[in-house]
């Protein structure tokens, strides 16, 4: 039998078609055997069972239509079955059908009622689960809310950590700058000056060549210095651009050598290059390879006491182009050796202080080899040496020695 949930989920009620059914069925039977049978029977009760049967299948309209039917038929088998000449309003099967009928009303006046009631709680639970509903949505919804302004609260405080520590690092950039620039400027201010006195006093004269070298010196540091902050610029807002070319890197390691010579030749150390039998030749940019094998070699006779720098390149078949810068100087402590590319915490002035760090050109270095496609890395013994190495990728490599040539 099929059957339907009422809107509480409690109880099943019978469809209003199986109600119908039934319930005109029962009353067919119980008009049946009240008609070919002169029992009397309790038609209040008796009658009053298919009502019930009607009302649980919630048809308020099948209801009072049975109900009517059925008042019908009880006075239809009384008319029947009275004797002829006996009927009397008074006579008590009359008045019991009468107090059935008015039973029957009653009934269906109770059921109808209590239908009424059942539908109108029913409709009541359906407004309160659509506002439970409806309220768990709209919670939801403010947890959805809330989980989004604490993600973009998020964002937030990262993005203004971001700005805290560009502007922190722009304050050091600036610091530790202007505290470099300084120092050529005044030397140059005093050179200058001296060489503007020496002028004046031919007995002096012997001095000139020697301050103007001073001189091209702090100019040519001052220049290097402002190149490197522009390079920092240029990093950090994106305009790094690569001019390949094909070329030798056997001659662009003999040529940085050659033209490093002089400062090691000063210093009374030696600078060697330990070049591959067979040419090696490069697709990159051959200026910003040059710019970091200059600065490492110099890097390298700077914290060099005794003994000497040597450059040699090798080819490794997953790991492609290894460049390394070898010397006998002062080396990096284990501690160090994570902040040695970092261009804040070596902005110190290596010239004047070793123990400050190895400055802007370092952190050039990675990003430029970092431009390239490739990598930096340091090992280190402290009052031993150092070894920088550069990687690049193999698509930096050409194919065979005839096709390395130099711009």
């Amino acid at each position: 039998m099929k059957a339907e949930k009422n809107q509480q989920g409690l109880m099943p009620y019978p469809s209003v078609p199986v109600a119908a059914a039934l319930a005109v069925l029962l009353a067919s039977i119980e008009v049946f055997i009240d008609w070919v049978t002169h029992i009397q029977l309790n038609v209040a009760i008796i009658y009053g069972l298919p009502l019930v049967l009607v009302a649980a299948g919630r048809s308020r309209r099948l209801l009072w239509g049975l109900a009517f039917v059925l008042i019908l038929m009880t006075f239809s088998v009384y008319s029947v079955q009275i004797p002829p000449g006996l009927f009397s309003p008074r006579e008590p099967l009359f008045v019991n059908r009468v107090l059935a009928a008015a039973a029957l009303l009653l009934t269906a006046g109770l059921l109808h009622v209590w239908m009424i009631a059942v539908d109108t709680t029913e409709a009541q639970s359906r407004i309160l689960k659509n506002q439970n509903e409806q309220l768990e949505a709209a919670n939801q919804e403010l947890h959805r809310r809330e989980e989004e302004i604490a993600r973009q609260n998020e964002e937030l405080d990262r993005r203004r950590c971001e700005a805290e520590e560009t502007s922190d690092r722009k304050t050091r950039f600036l610091a530790s700058a202007s505290h470099d620039i300084r120092s050529p400027v005044n030397a140059i201010n005093l050179i200058a000056e001296v060489i503007s006195r020496t002028a004046a006093n031919p007995d002096l004269t012997a001095q000139v060549p020697a301050l103007a070298h001073r001189l091209q010196a702090n100019a040519l540091s001052l220049s290097d210095l402002v190149s490197e902050i522009l390079d920092i610029t240029r990093f950090d807002s994106g305009r790094i651009s690569l001019q390949e070319s094909t070329f030798s890197l056997n001659d662009l390691l003999a040529d940085e050598c050659l033209r490093l010579n002089s400062l090691a030749q000063a210093k009374n150390l030696g600078l060697e290059v330990e070049s591959p039998p067979l040419p090696i030749g490069l697709r990159t940019d051959r200026v910003k390879l040059a710019r970091v094998l200059g600065n490492l070699l110099t890097n390298a006779i700077k914290f060099t006491k005794s003994g000497g720098v040597t450059v040699s390149c090798t080819l490794a078949p997953v790991r492609g182009v290894l460049i390394h810068v070898r010397d006998t100087g002062v080396g990096i402590a284990p501690e160090h050796l994570a902040e040695v590319f970092n261009e804040f915490a070596q902005l110190g002035n290596a010239a004047c202080d070793r123990g400050k760090g190895w400055g802007l050109g370092l952190a050039i270095c990675r990003r430029l080899v970092a431009a390239l496609g490739g990598q930096v890395t340091v090992e280190s013994e402290l009052n031993h040496g150092s070894t920088f190495t550069i990687s690049l990728p193999p698509s930096c490599i050409v194919c065979g020695p005839e096709k390395a040539r130099d711009p």
